[in-house]
This record gives C-alpha cells, structure tokens and sequence, in this order.
C-alpha cells in the first residue's frame, strides 16, 4: 500500500514538475478553471439578489450545495478523474499498450500518470465556495460533520464511477473526448437543491444515476435536514462504483492494440 501511494505521489510531483516549466501558463490555466467553475454560484447569487429563490432554499443554503459540488469535483478532477483524458490519449497514439506491460494494474498506472494540475484552480474554487457557505449557516453539531463527511466521501467514490465509465469508454470510442461533456451535461443537476425539479427527475438523480448525492445530500446532512431516501442513494452510489468497475474491466478485454 505504502509503495503505491509513494508511486502516486512521483506520479504528482513528475506532473506538477513539468508544468511549472512554464509557470505563466501554468497560473493561467488554473485561474481560468477557477473563473468557470464559478459562473453556476454567480448565477445564484444574481437570482436571489433579484427577489427569486429556489423554494425553501436560503441563499448560502443554495451556495452550500454548490460548494459541497464543487469541492468534490476540485478533488476528483486533479487527483483521478485525469484516467478519462489519460486513456483516451494513450488509446488514440497507441501508448496504452506501455501500461499494460507494466508490473502494475492498468487502472492504478492509468490514474498515477494523469494528475491534472491545472484544474487545482477548481479545488480552490471549491474550497472558498464551501467555506463561505459553511461561515454564514448555523454551525453544524458533530453528529451533522460526521453524516457529512461519510456522505462526501461518497460522493467522491461516484465520481470515480464516472471517471470509470468514460474512461472505459475512451478505451471503444477513440479519441472521442466529448464524453467529458456528456459528463458536465449530467452531473450539473447535482449542483442544486433536488426539491426544485420533478418528481420524476427527482427519481433518477437520486436512485437512478447518483447525481444528487454529488452535492445536494451531503449538503443536506450537514444543514441538519438529510434529504428523503439518503440511505438508498447511498446503496445506489456503490452498486454504481462496482458496476463502473466491472464496466472498466470489460472494456479494458475490448481493447485492440494500434501495434500490428
């Protein structure tokens, strides 16, 4: 365990070595991810200010959410929702075939070689989001901290589902890198109050796609009201991280190599 969170952590320092090399862009980059994760939380900010609402809702209620959404994209994008552009790159310039000759799993060499740097501006983003939210509610006891932080870990175990899911199929669908916006067009639902779309829709964030536990759940057990059916979503969220596994693994036997 020890020697592959050390190879991780080379993996990190090789990334973040090499685009420091041009550290002008480096910052850039990372500003510009940040100024765009935050347009959803601006956009909240504008409608409240201008009388509307989402029911129910105060706005650093809303914010929360949107924080809690953000802080766990800004830790899966940089530290292992890369495999997608990982796989798909190698898969396209023939290079994946380097990972499975290796002594390691494909899957752990895929995520150590694809720590994305530049979407660290995302974890910045997220952690002031959430912390500005976090100062203007009530403090949560510890029995909410604790929900919390159980619910966020899922959340970030979902998105490594995802990460699974478009990664497997960068592995069929060559150099296809619209599945990142498939993957944007999806899980922005989670960056907002469940209550405020249909039942229906309702239904499929929650115990069909695991969207809603992305933000709104976590968020909902810290604020002291958990939503209705956090437990199911839950038992959905890891059905949905072993699928994604099994879905991984059985692109990963469709793989052809580009050798021959």
């Amino acid at each position: 365990m020890m020697a592959n969170f050390r190879l991780y952590l080379q993996g990190v320092k090789t990334a973040l070595a090499s685009r420091m090399a041009y550290r002008g862009d480096f910052f850039m980059s990372m500003i510009i991810m940040l100024l765009v994760e935050m347009g959803a939380p601006l956009l909240t900010i504008l409608i409240y200010r201008n009388g509307a609402s989402f029911p129910g809702w105060t706005m650093y209620e809303a914010l929360l959410i949107q924080g809690v959404f953000l802080l766990a994209k800004g830790i899966a994008l940089p530290f292992f929702f890369g495999i997608v552009w990982n796989t798909i790159e190698r898969v396209q310039e023939g290079t994946f075939d380097l990972l499975l000759i290796k002594p390691k799993s494909a899957l752990f060499l895929a995520i150590v070689t694809a720590f994305d740097s530049e979407d660290l501006g995302k974890l910045f983003g997220g952690i002031t989001l959430f912390a500005l939210s976090l100062s203007r509610i009530p403090t949560p006891g510890l029995w909410e901290c604790l929900q919390f932080a159980a619910l966020f870990f899922i959340a970030l175990t979902t998105l490594f589902g995802f990460a699974l899911i478009l990664a497997g199929l960068g592995i069929v669908w060559i150099g296809n890198f619209r599945v990142y916006d498939i993957f944007d067009s999806v899980v922005n639902f989670g960056m907002y109050p469940a209550v405020i779309f249909s039942k229906s829709l309702q239904t499929v964030i929650t115990l069909i796609i695991p969207i809603a536990i992305l933000g709104y759940i976590p968020a909902t057990a810290l604020l002291g009201k958990p939503a209705a059916g956090t437990w199911s979503a839950v038992a959905v969220s890891i059905v949905f991280l072993l699928f994604s596994l099994r879905f991984w693994h059985w692109m990963l036997k469709k793989y052809t190599s580009a050798g021959g």
